[in-house]
Order: structure tokens, then sequence, then C-alpha cells
């Protein structure tokens, strides 16, 4: 393990407790249904997990992010995917736990390199930067695992067709609050997974996409996504050798990574007394 990635790692941490600690709790939503919860990943010497009470996880042998979240919206135009709470849930299917820093810090860590938001001016350039796969995991009326890739939670206009294009990791930006004179975060705001254009996304699209209210491109695929309150877990992958990669498209539906993702959802679900421990790997060790 590279120790630039525990460094990264630690940085996160110590930044979300030193915010997030003294301010006062969110007020109580009522519980949803306890069959479709998640449980909390187990922190080890490879999962680092980078919020206080949970949410955000890093898993460094696998190099996957994991935001916790749930839906927000079943129908409607789109502006983003995924935002943080409290932000643009009237316009996104998924709300996360964590402020978009502390994904962008997390996907620092599994190795994805930022690239440059989307420009407009003199002329339009789209974002760039490593290519980011989402991948849904729910639970359905029955509490067994599903798993599908976020581009089929949104449709195209009010076609059946579905998003065809990968996110890149923009990055974002800062922005100084003249009355604190503190730093803020832009995707902070809401633009942490978009499907419409923003210079302040984390994760966009490589392809135009207005974000003008009157000509919004992506709808949320009702067909597809579960009820409003459903607990999501999104596994953000950092694609291995895709780097900056001019209009990536979406994973392939029968890509091995689902398969990987199920498993590995279906094994944290289990009671303990049921679940598998790791095999060891074999070590090449000589006769003397």
């Amino acid at each position: 393990m590279k120790q630039s990635l525990w460094i990264t790692c630690l940085f996160a941490v110590a930044l979300c407790q030193s915010e997030l600690s003294g301010q006062a709790p969110a007020s109580p939503k009522p519980e949803a249904n306890p069959l479709l919860q998640f449980k909390p990943l187990n922190k080890g010497d490879s999962v680092l997990s980078l919020l206080p009470e949970g949410g955000l996880w890093v898993d460094l042998s696998r190099k996957w992010v994991i935001a916790d979240g749930e839906i927000c919206l079943r129908e409607g135009p789109l502006e983003m995917f995924a935002c943080p709470q409290g932000t643009k849930e009237h316009e996104s299917v998924v709300s996360v736990k964590s402020p978009a820093r502390f994904v962008h810090a997390a996907l620092l860590a599994i190795g994805a390199k930022t690239g440059s938001p989307v420009k407009f001016d003199p002329e339009y350039i789209s974002a760039s930067g490593s290519v980011i796969d989402v991948i849904c995991v729910w639970k359905d009326e029955k509490g067994k695992i599903q798993t599908i890739a976020a581009q089929q939670w949104i449709s195209k206009g009010r076609s059946k067709k579905t998003l065809g294009h990968a996110w890149v990791f923009a990055g974002s930006g800062f922005w100084k609050e003249a009355s604190t004179g503190k730093q803020r975060y832009y995707g902070d705001d809401g633009s942490l997974i978009c499907v419409s254009n923003f210079p302040t996304a984390t994760m966009d699209i490589a392809v135009e996409s207005t974000k003008d209210n009157n000509f919004l491109e992506y709808h949320a695929n009702a067909a597809k996504v579960p009820e409003v309150r459903t607990p999501v877990r999104l596994i953000l992958v950092n694609r291995p050798g895709e780097v900056t990669k001019q209009e990536p498209k979406a994973l392939a539906s029968d890509a091995e990574i689902f398969t990987q993702v199920k498993k590995w959802a279906e094994q944290i679900e289990m009671p303990k007394a049921t679940q598998t421990p790791p095999k060891e790997e074999p070590t090449d060790e000589k006769a003397s």
C-alpha cells in the first residue's frame, strides 16, 4: 500500500472529525423500513471510516469509495444524480450523508486523479478526469441485495433510453467566503455527481448537457428507481487505465464488477456467525 494513500485518508479523517465535531446533530428522520437498512462497514487495516457517525468509507484493498444515502426522487428532471443531504434533493435521485469535499478526498485516496471542471467561455470544453464508475446497492422488499449501474436510474428525456456516459472526476474547486475568510468547497452546494454540466461539479459527464431548467435532458427513471427513502449504498470505482478519456461510456450490464459488488454486499449483511473469513493468499516459500 502506498504511503500517500494512507496520508490522504488520515488527512480526510482528521478534517472530517475536526469540522463535524461540535456541530449540533441533525433532527432525526422517521426510521425507514429496518429490513432495508445496511450494516456499517467494519473498520480495519484496509477499511477507513471518514465520517464520525459512518456513511463514508474507503476500502483501500479494493480501491473503492463507499457512500451511504437514500433515494430522494423517483420522477422529474435532473441536474445531479447524487447530492449531499440538505442540498439539491429536488433534482437528484440519491442524497448521500457525506459532504462532497470528503467524497473528493476519498477518491484521491483510491488513486483517482482530478482533471478540470467544464468550461463554457470562450468555448465549451468538457469536464475531464479519472473515469469513476458508480454502482448502486439496495435491498428489495424482501431484504435481498440488488445492484445496478447508476446510469440505469437516469433516463434520457422521457424515452426509455438511459444515460450512456460514465462520470469523470472533475474535482470542483474552492472559493473564499467574504464574511469569514474561510475556504468553501463548491461541490458542497449539491453538485456531487452531475448529469448537467456544472463548473462546480465534483464528478460530471464529459459530454455537453445543459443546466437550463427549460431544457434539462435527463430525468429520474421511475421504472427502475426504488421507492423514496430506500437506503442506497453507492460504490465509486476508479476505472483502471481510463484517465481523462473523451466521452467515456457507461459500464456494460454484464461487467464483472457487478458480481464482485453483490457478493461483497451480501457478505457484509450475513450474520457474523455465518460470515466466511477472507482466504489467505498463498506464500511462495522455498523448501530449505
